[in-house]
């Protein structure tokens, strides 16, 4: 059985995938029992014949653990057990998009730019676009939005230069907003209280009866205000199109 680790992700879960000696798929079965929202993956499992399900060593974060995993039988057989509406958007996720990228290519196919990657980081690459995908889908995000919090992630779980990424994402042709007031400020040679304040007095942005920045008509060209919540505290982030610095340091 191979280790390497074929990443996907249905409806913003991921769908771990391996595949043997023959090239057929193994899911992990604990994946797919969240999926398809059964609680019990122990009891799930132990439903299925002995030929439809495995053990193998799955790559994690906190190193290599010994997962059951479950072939296309046997996922299928999951399938038949679960009586949510998600089962069935499952099953045809599985027969029109994963099987068939595994069986034409080896691999979920992802964009030529990561191919160079090694394969850690390209595993964790490729998932991470695969829900930046899906958060963009999401009805009242802006592709925007998704665009510049995946990029923040890839750059936070990898320490590659988002910039460096920024072709390969699926807004390419869109300004990518991915810079907050201190790293543009950077750009600029400025703290983050002088670029906000530059940022203001350029028109971009002003604050608002909550005491926050918010955007101005002229600032949404540049920039994207992306929703976060943290310590109970929900609001918004401003990201800043890295091309709006030529702009603030004409007006400096």
């Amino acid at each position: 059985m191979n280790t390497q680790l074929i990443p996907f992700a249905f409806e913003g879960l991921p769908i771990r995938v391996t595949t043997d000696a023959q090239g057929d798929p193994w899911f992990v079965a604990a994946d797919v029992c969240a999926a398809l929202h059964l609680p019990d993956t122990h009891k799930a499992v132990a439903r299925l014949d002995d030929d439809e399900k495995g053990r193998n060593s799955i790559p994690t974060p906190g190193g290599e653990q010994d997962m059951t995993i479950v072939n296309e039988p046997g996922l299928y057989s999951l399938v038949l057990g679960s009586r949510k509406p998600e089962a069935k958007r499952f099953k045809r996720w599985v027969t029109h998009e994963v099987l068939p990228a595994i069986r034409k290519t080896g691999s979920y196919a992802v964009p030529g730019a990561l191919a160079a990657l090694p394969a850690p980081t390209h595993d964790r690459v490729s998932a991470i676009l695969l829900i930046g995908e899906a958060v963009a889908k999401v009805p009242g995000v802006k592709p925007g939005i998704a665009a510049a919090a995946t990029l923040t992630c890839i750059q936070e779980n990898t320490g590659i230069s988002t910039e460096v990424l920024r072709r390969a994402l699926p807004s390419a042709n869109a300004p990518v907003c991915a810079l907050n007031a201190t790293q543009l400020g950077k750009l600029l040679n400025r703290s983050a209280k002088a670029t906000n304040q530059l940022l203001a007095s350029s028109g971009f942005q002003f604050r608002n009866d909550r005491d926050e920045w918010e955007l101005t008509k002229a600032g949404e060209a540049w920039a994207e205000a992306m929703p976060y919540s943290r310590n109970g505290h929900s609001g918004y982030q401003i990201l800043w199109n890295p091309a709006v610095a030529e702009q603030l340091k004409e007006v400096a």
